[in-house]
């Protein structure tokens, strides 16, 4: 009786190992390829699209090369999953839990190490050596209740997930630990993270770019990008990169439904989003002409950047004032990947907005009902990314036709 306000509490979990194929490729059999090596390949023979051959009895015979050499070992890679969950409702719906963690491991994935020295005359073969992981969290809440002639519920979806590398055997010994560090990217190594620079501010005028105790180079004008010294060796370089942002596929999705009814009416809102993602601007949003002359005009917001007060003016004179704004001055660019052109692409979008009225039944068709409804599809969005959608910020290298908003008025007749 203490616990009478919970109807259904369920716990689940689950354990399964599987072997996959996917991807073998007669590894254990000797054999060759026809025509020689892949398509294009130089290192196979192949020459300005032209597979390589000779000439037998004046007919053109096709060259082969030899595959990989066999291993008679190889097998599928397995994969074992766990998951764990459970799913609470209590006081009639007031109160809905849904928990769910999951984490799949998968060994003896298919790689191939290095080159074997030219005298062998093969390539080495593939091996079951690598590794993987990937595990997650699930959430879901809902609450549904009746106030007065009121009805409502109310529903949030989170999920996070994460990617780690185990083990990849062609990653060869590092000169030291940092070298192993900044390039072994797929050891015990969780994926999903940016190394870049990090902001120090901007250049303001000459006097700060005179006075800054950090080399830098000597075309630095007003309004250039500062980079922090992440190392301390006073200099900018590879060796301050460091983590400092997420990858473009966010960790982290999201979503909030809300409905309603009071009568005939009825609501449905629905939001959604991302966090923990983020990207990185490319032509023609990252500099004012793009990377190709003949890829068109300039957009209108590089308007927004430090220049002289006089257009025509020198901008190496010092005796000059500027005018600040968003970008560096024309063609002063910053490094690529850095905090001045990574931004986050967490966002909150109004997916859906939904309003209906149904008419009242009119006893002479009572099998019959009419609802009226209007309803706008992506309506806001909230989000740090500018000029792109978040959610396909590369797709055509930000050419990608603006987001449609879409408003519907409609009826809806059923029998």
């Amino acid at each position: 009786d203490a616990l009478h306000f919970i109807q259904n509490l369920k716990v689940r979990t689950s354990y399964g190992e599987m072997g996959d194929d996917s991807g073998a490729s007669y590894d254990w059999a000797a054999g060759y390829s026809y025509p020689s090596g892949g398509s294009g390949d130089g290192n196979k023979g192949w020459y300005n699209g032209y597979a390589p051959g000779w000439m037998f009895g004046g007919q053109f015979i096709y060259g082969a090369s030899p595959k990989a050499m066999p291993n008679e070992s190889i097998s599928w890679y397995k994969s074992k999953s766990f998951n764990i969950g459970f799913d609470f409702s209590a006081w009639d719906g007031k109160l809905g839990i849904t928990f769910d963690y999951f984490i799949r491991k998968r060994t003896g994935l298919y790689m191939q190490p290095g080159d074997f020295p030219t005298v062998i005359g093969a390539d080495a073969p593939r091996l079951n050596a690598n590794s993987d992981q990937h595990m997650g969290v699930e959430l879901e809440i809902s609450h549904r209740n009746r106030i007065g002639e009121v009805n409502y519920g109310l529903k949030g979806i989170f999920s996070l997930t994460r990617n780690k590398y185990l083990t990849a055997v062609q990653n060869a010994t590092y000169a030291n630990s940092y070298d192993k560090w900044r390039h072994d990217n797929l050891n015990n190594r969780y994926q999903g993270v940016q190394f870049g620079y990090t902001s120090a501010g901007r250049f303001t005028s000459w006097e700060d770019i005179w006075n800054y105790d950090i080399y830098h180079e000597r075309d630095v004008l007003p309004g250039d990008y500062k980079y922090e010294d992440w190392n301390g060796d006073g200099e900018i370089n590879g060796l301050d990169e460091h983590p400092f942002a997420y990858d473009q596929t966010p960790w982290m999705n999201y979503s909030f439904n809300i409905d309603a009814s009071w009568r005939n009416f009825d609501l449905n809102i629905l939001f959604q989003g991302s966090a923990m993602g983020s990207m990185r601007y490319e032509e023609p949003l990252y500099r004012i002409w793009g990377y190709e002359a003949a890829a068109g005009g300039t957009l209108e917001q590089f308007w927004d950047r430090w220049h002289p007060v006089d257009p025509t003016a020198d901008p190496w004179d010092p005796t000059q004032e500027w005018v600040s704004g968003y970008y560096a001055y024309t063609n002063h660019n910053p490094y690529g990947n850095s905090e001045f052109n990574r931004v986050s692409t967490a966002y909150l979008r109004l997916k859906s907005v939904e309003l209906g009225y149904t008419l009242p039944k009119m006893k002479s068709l009572n099998g019959m009902s009419l609802r009226i409804y209007a309803n706008a599809y992506n309506l806001l969005t909230f989000t740090g990314v500018k000029f792109v959608d978040p959610e396909h910020p590369d797709s055509d290298l930000g050419r990608l036709y603006p987001l449609n908003k879409t408003y519907t008025f409609g009826l809806q007749l059923s029998f």
